[in-house]
This record gives structure tokens, C-alpha cells and sequence, in this order.
């Protein structure tokens, strides 16, 4: 089935398939939203579906059927990883277009399907990759001009959700499609390292991520931390940009104009701050600008942009192939991961090995 059109003049139907911690905001701010009509919310969970439903003063059901499918132009998947794929193919088929949350699937081939799936049906595919909307973000992208080098933590505590997938599909993958999309080229290699500590998969990672174009990405995520941290650092080759995430401030520092390194007298600097002070020295040669942060929703911006694209057709800001690339990314960094720590545990068995054998007996 082809997708569905809304109505121009109409707020389009929407539905929220999985109300856990985050399907539940979606549902809220659709049900907020001018240009949306929160039709209903979907869960495997009745219980919570009702509440979420009851809540908001929308139907809830367990299952997707024929007449809620008929009833909505576009959804949000928002349900474990596992299935995005199975639940996003049943919407496009009945002519639905999605927003999927990342990460858009649990492997490449099932991202493939899901881009070939809307290419079929005409369906608008946006992937949830919501940093691409943080004002924190969209802030500095009027001042980033050929990176260099990027740096990104992404620490958390342990949340007991998505158990099934690494913090590298968790966590990282949001950082890595900032990266790709502020460097915008081919990423040339890729190095990491991580460990499992709670789960069953890797719950810290860091990883090196170098582009065709010589920038080089730093990314580091851990579910394991007591405090939470969400920063990232852009270094061009007339800037640097520092962001927090969770203080939601930015400060961009550059060259003044007419700077000129040879023309540094080092000794009478490193007299000056034992006298002044960093602060003083620092600014005879650089402009330091506190970026301007709006106090905007995140989500609500990405369920606008979605609902945006979804009704003039135009491609949304992330498209499938951007959430399959995350997805690729991060399929290398884990793997290379899984390499390391299989070469450790060879090395740790012959270091032991070698300690007993060399251990005289009692």
C-alpha cells in the first residue's frame, strides 16, 4: 500500500506503538502537539498502555489491528531494538509512515530492509536520533567549519533498560551520528576498546573514529558511571567549541583576527600569567562568545520536523540511510571491541600460564 497523504488543513493522525520510558513522551508531546492528533498508544503491556492512554484520554490497545492501522498517517516505533523491524514493516505495508528510534535496528540487513520497505511503500522513514535536534547542538552549527577533532563522553548510570544491546547501540550511536554528520566524510578506520562489567554485553566502550578527510572522532559511553555526563568538544582550525549537554551551555573560542604565532614573545606570556593569571594572557589572543542555548524541547522539535515531513514529503532531517550508517559505524566498533577483548583474554591465559609454570612448588 502506497502512504498515506494527510489532510493539508488537518492535524495528521498519529499513533505511538511502545509506551515504555520513552514511547511515553512521545505520546505526550504528540497529544501537545497543533499539527498531530494522538490517536492512540500500543503496547504489549496492557496495563501500560492503559495507564499511558488514560492518562493522555486516548484509546489504548495491545495489538496493532486493521482498523487502528486504517486510522493513522504516521507513527512512532518505539519499542525494544529487537522489534523495530517486524513493527515498523506492518505499519509502512498499510501505508504509515515511522519514526523509528535508533537505533533504527539491531543489524545492517535489517536497517537495509527497513530503507527498501519505505522506498516500496512511498513511506516517510525519519530515525530517531533526537541529539540532531538538541538546541545545545543546533547552536553550533552556524560556527563549525572543517573539524579537526572531536571529542564526545556520553556517561551514565546503569539503567536496567535495553538489556539487549550494548552501550555502543545504547549510548554511543548517538554521538556517532553527530560525528558523521558534522564531518560528512567517509570514515577512513575505526579502533575501540570496552569491557562488560553488569551485563551481558559491552557496557563501556571508547572508540577512535578516523575520516577519509583526516578529522579524527574520540567517542566514549558508559552505563556504568555514578553521575551522568553528556559533553562534547570541536576543535576546527580557527575554533574550538565546548558543549554540556546537561547545563545546556556552549562557548565557542577563536583565533582573533590577525593572530600570529611567530610574533609570540613565550617568556613575556609566561611572565604575564604568573602575574596576571591564565584569563588575561588568554584573551590577548582569543574571542571567547558564550553561545546563545533556546530553551527548546528536544522532542517536540523532532516529532515537529517528522510531522513536517511526513506532510509536504520532503526527505526528514534524518533519513533511514543516516540511521544505517550510525548502525554500520557502530557494528565496527563493537566487533573490533569483541577482537580486543578475545586477544586479551588469549594473552591474560598465557600470562597465567606462564605464572604457574614458573612458580616452584611447596
Amino acid at each position: 500500500m502506497e502512504k498515506r497523504a494527510p489532510d493539508a488543513d488537518k492535524p495528521i493522525p498519529v499513533l505511538v506503538v511502545g509506551v515504555g520510558h520513552l514511547g511515553k513522551a512521545h505520546a505526550r508531546v504528540y497529544s501537545e502537539l497543533p499539527g498531530a492528533e494522538l490517536v492512540g498508544v500500543v503496547d504489549s503491556l496492557p496495563g501500560r498502555a492503559k495507564e499511558i492512554g488514560d492518562s493522555l484520554g486516548v484509546p489504548s490497545f495491545e495489538n496493532l489491528t486493521p482498523e487502528l492501522l486504517g486510522s493513522v498517517a504516521a507513527a512512532s516505533v518505539v519499542t525494544p531494538t529487537r522489534y523495530h523491524l517486524d513493527v515498523a514493516r506492518e505499519l509502512m505495508e498499510s501505508g504509515v509512515s515511522v519514526l523509528v528510534e535508533k537505533p533504527m535496528a539491531s543489524t545492517i540487513d535489517e536497517g537495509k530492509e527497513l530503507i527498501s520497505l519505505a522506498k516500496t511503500h512511498g513511506s516517510t522513514l525519519q530515525v530517531g536520533h533526537i541529539e540532531r535536534f538538541n538546541p545545545v547542538v543546533v547552536a553550533t552549527y552556524p560556527y563549525i567549519q572543517n573539524p579537526v577533532f572531536i571529542e564526545c563522553d556520553r556517561i551514565s548510570p546503569f539503567s536496567f533498560r535495553s538489556m539487549d544491546i550494548s552501550v555502543v547501540m545504547d549510548l554511543m550511536i548517538h554521538d556517532i551520528d553527530l560525528v558523521l554528520n558534522l564531518v560528512n566524510a567517509p570514515v577512513a578506520s575505526v579502533d575501540a576498546v570496552g569491557a562488560r562489567v553488569l551485563s551481558d554485553a559491552e557496557d563501556l566502550a571508547n572508540a577512535r573514529i578516523t575520516f577519509e578527510n583526516g578529522c579524527v572522532a574520540m567517542v566514549k559511553a558508559s552505563r556504568v558511571a555514578i553521575q551522568r555526563s553528556r559533553k562534547m568538544r570541536i576543535f576546527c582550525e580557527n575554533a574550538y567549541i565546548s558543549l554540556d549537554y546537561i547545563a545546556k551551555t556552549g562557548m565557542r573560542i577563536s583565533l582573533k583576527d590577525g593572530f600570529d604565532r611567530s610574533a609570540i614573545d613565550f617568556e613575556k606570556m609566561a611572565s604575564m600569567e604568573q602575574a596576571q593569571g591564565a584569563f588575561p594572557v588568554f584573551t590577548r589572543y582569543f574571542d571567547i562568545q558564550q553561545l546563545n542555548i533556546p530553551s527548546d524541547e528536544p522532542l517536540k522539535t523532532e516529532l515537529d520536523s517528522f510531522l513536517e515531513a511526513v506532510r509536504t514529503g520532503r526527505d526528514p532531517v534524518v533519513t533511514g540511510e543516516h540511521g544505517l550508517q550510525a548502525i554500520e559505524i557502530a557494528v565496527k566498533i563493537t566487533e573490533d571491541i569483541r577482537r580486543s577483548q578475545d586477544d586479551y583474554l588469549s594473552r591474560r591465559l598465557r600470562f597465567l600460564d606462564r605464572q604457574e609454570a614458573e612458580t616452584p612448588p611447596e
